[in-house]
């Protein structure tokens, strides 16, 4: 409740008629002090989504995938790839704070999926972070991590996040904002809510060459979006066998030391995958009907009409970019991410 808010006029929410079950509050009304709006609490968690403004097909084509990666459909052990350390130092690298300078801080996981990083943040000894989705899974999330006392779960579209504005020490949005109709206009939203001196980062696609994205619009005018969530899952795992097939050429191909990758970023594009990080890969990208793509400097133009200073995009993947909300704590900021 201390950091919850009302997704219609984000004021502050009162609970009536709760049902716990221990320390958590399995069921109960919100209802807002100031425009009177009501919202319920189901299976321990606030359902604050307001009219999903044009997002509810995406909401279940998510609601699907994290589903089928909860169920073992897809990757278990990684997720696109990515181990849970290979998650933590992306996380290290996107907000330049150490494990100690997290003690006590209040998060914002803005898109939290599967919440695996999530897990890991609450583990630091934050004092809470809330882990924010659209889709149903936030269902799978609660019970798994319902016994860990910082980690609180809401479903809530980030359009309108329904969290207090200027609350959060840092807010983290990795891959999510451009699923959305207007991703300018979700990070605004997500950069309202971090208080002076707080850190805000996204990561949303780069505007590069991408089979993904020209896949899409190809089947996009073909009539992509007539075909069902189930469906599209298994167009992507066919998707998968030649996706991998040309990656072995590719990776072939660039074993000549003319052609051997420079860099970090070129050699993780030559490391094997598996048929589930692909597929997975796949549905990430033709599932969701919003996708869309940015360049670094048109993300740093964000951070800077929203009143952010001291902008650092991390080098790959692009387009990682964190920043420092202007205030009198901005100096404190600055000095913890140096």
């Amino acid at each position: 409740m201390e950091f919850l808010a009302c997704p219609n006029c984000f004021g502050s929410l009162e609970l009536e008629a709760p049902r716990r079950d221990g320390d958590e509050i399995m069921a109960g009304h919100l209802r807002c002090t100031q425009c009177g709006g009501t919202y319920v609490v189901v299976r321990g968690v606030p359902r604050l989504s307001r009219e999903m403004e044009g997002l509810t097909e995406t909401a279940r084509a998510f609601s699907r995938e994290w589903s089928a990666h909860h169920g073992g459909t897809l990757e278990q052990d990684t997720l696109y790839g990515r181990t849970e350390e290979e998650d933590w130092e992306l996380f290290k690298d996107g907000t330049g704070l150490r494990d100690e300078d997290l003690q006590d801080l209040v998060i914002l996981d803005a898109g939290c999926g599967a919440a695996r990083l999530t897990r890991q943040i609450s583990e630091r000894g934050v004092k809470a972070i809330i882990a924010l989705d659209l889709s149903e899974t936030v269902d799978a999330v609660f019970n798994r991590y319902r016994s860990v006392p910082n980690l609180h779960v809401v479903q809530g579209n980030l359009m309108r996040a329904p969290v207090k504005l200027g609350r959060f020490d840092l807010v983290w949005s990795c891959g999510v904002i451009h699923h959305t109709p207007d991703a300018a206009g979700a990070f605004a939203e997500l950069a309202r809510r971090v208080r002076p001196g707080g850190t805000l980062f996204v990561w949303v696609y780069a505007k590069r060459f991408n089979p993904f994205r020209w896949t899409k619009a190809a089947l996009d005018r073909l009539g992509l979006r007539r075909l069902s969530d189930r469906t599209i899952m298994r167009l992507s795992r066919l998707l998968a066998y030649p996706s991998i097939a040309v990656l072995e050429v590719y990776r072939a191909v660039r074993s000549f030391p003319s052609l051997g990758p420079r860099g970090p970023w070129a050699e993780r594009t030559l490391r094997r995958r598996g048929l589930k990080e692909v597929q997975l890969t796949w549905n990430d990208a033709l599932a969701p009907p919003y996708n869309s793509w940015h360049t670094e400097e048109e993300v740093i133009g964000w951070f800077r009409r929203a009143g952010f200073e001291n902008m650092v995009p991390i080098v790959e993947p692009k387009v990682g970019v964190r920043g420092t909300a202007i205030g009198q704590s901005a100096s404190d900021a600055k000095r913890r991410v140096a």
